[in-house]
């Protein structure tokens, strides 16, 4: 079982520099091929002040960050035990290659389940706020981790 105590605990912020090839790769890891992602000249036209980062292209800190890995391993989560459950992104302002943005990530509960088969699984689930270099709110990203037992 994940480690209930941690409730609200709050881990040291990831820091992540946004380039336009990890934006590139992300829209090519999920099969995007709207230009904007990129052609920073298709961006502009339409109406962008540069290439914007893809719908979950949070998920590359997140992950590169090493802020998950420190996180499971804290909850004394078996990893080989662990679905992703869900993954929410809520957009405060736009994120563009050359940005900073620093990742704070919570945790925001953690919960027993009880499938209908009578398994049991724990949820626990976070929400990363993520800044840009100008201290701005710029996304805040919830995911939930299953651990099976």
């Amino acid at each position: 079982m994940a480690d209930m105590s941690k409730i609200g605990k709050e881990y040291p912020a990831i820091r992540w520099e946004v380039e336009r090839g990890k934006i590139r790769e992300m829209a090519a890891a999920i099969g995007d091929s709207n230009p904007i992602y990129r052609d920073k000249a298709a961006a502009l036209k339409e109406g962008y002040k540069d290439t914007p980062i893809t719908p979950t292209y949070l998920t590359v800190p997140a992950m590169g960050g090493g802020n998950m890995l420190t996180l499971v391993g804290d909850l004394g989560i078996n990893v080989a035990m662990v679905l992703h459950g869900e993954e929410e992104y809520e957009f405060l302002g736009d994120i563009y290659p050359g940005d900073v943005i620093t990742g704070t990530c919570r945790i925001l509960n953690i919960e027993e389940k009880t499938t209908r088969k009578g398994s049991k699984m724990d949820l626990v689930t976070t929400e990363v706020l993520y800044k840009n270099q100008r201290g701005e709110d710029v996304a805040r990203a919830r995911t939930v981790i299953v651990e099976r037992k």
